[in-house]
């Protein structure tokens, strides 16, 4: 009976790191295929001369009271993206659904799992999600202004994931704040969660005792993950004005599941390691 009992926690086990994998990496390539989409739609509205064609055109067409039309290339294209950004934003907040569902149930496992499996699900889900968390991107800042004749230009466009602000704020010279969000966003966060992992199945060798003193000290700059977040999402939204739209995409949504799930599973670990 106990035999069957530990086939069912691996599975459930299993099952809870499958869904999530599999989930987190359809956001993931999902988010991608909206960048790229974005970036397509952004390029054209803010090359001035395509948008000049666009209006002659539809000029032109209005003198003629409609008689003269002239096949506008560049103007079907942007609907056509616009179709396409519509449709993976739809499936965007489907798939978000779909990821807190799973998360919930991985949360309700804690009632089913014993402590050493539980702690394995929610430890390796929150390393899937740190990893895809800084892959995947986290703000959309979009500046455009209202010109005469023209219509609405975009005058910038940012999509930035933790891993490409880190790098773009390395390669333009800003050490100090791009170190400091390498360190506590993707260093220390990794360091965190593979101590875990360790002070998990070594939790009956002396060695355990100095990993927890390693994860105990870590633990104190648990919440830095959070404040560097937070502190790139107002260094890349510096500079927008009253004509900027920003949105936070899905990768900080993972994110912050690893953080959640980071801060439940290190609780967890311990109080087991304080009972034995």
């Amino acid at each position: 009976m106990c035999y069957m009992k530990k086939i069912v926690f691996i599975l459930v086990t299993i099952i809870a790191i499958v869904s999530e994998s599999f989930i987190s990496f359809e956001i993931y390539q999902n988010e991608k295929a909206l960048d790229k989409a974005n970036r397509a739609y952004y390029s054209i509205k803010s090359d001035i001369d395509e948008l000049l064609k666009i209006q002659t055109k539809a000029f032109l067409s209005s003198l003629s009271f409609g008689l003269v039309k002239e096949k506008n290339k560049t103007k079907e294209k942007l609907l056509q993206l616009q179709v396409k950004i519509d449709t993976l934003k739809a499936k965007e907040k489907k798939l978000l659904y779909y990821f807190l569902g799973v998360n919930l149930f991985i949360l309700l496992l804690f009632f089913l799992l014993p402590k050493f499996y539980y702690v394995l699900t929610i430890t390796i889900n929150s390393l899937i999600m740190l990893f895809f968390g800084i892959m995947t991107p986290i703000l959309l800042i979009v500046i455009h202004k209202n010109v005469k004749v023209l219509g609405d230009v975009v005058l910038s466009f940012e999509s930035k994931t933790i891993l490409g602000s880190i790098l773009h704020l390395l390669e333009s010279g800003n050490y100090p704040v791009g170190l400091i969000i390498l360190l506590f966003s993707i260093v220390v966060p990794f360091i965190k969660t593979l101590t875990m992992l360790l002070i998990l199945y070594l939790k009956e060798f002396n060695v355990a005792k100095k990993l927890l003193a390693l994860f105990k000290h870590l633990g104190k700059w648990s919440m830095l993950d959070v404040f560097v977040v937070a502190l790139l999402l107002v260094y890349i939204g510096a500079g927008s004005s009253q004509n900027s739209y920003s949105q936070i995409l899905s990768g900080t949504y993972l994110f912050a599941s690893y953080v959640i799930f980071s801060i439940i599973s290190s609780i967890i670990v311990e109080k087991m390691l304080s009972s034995n």
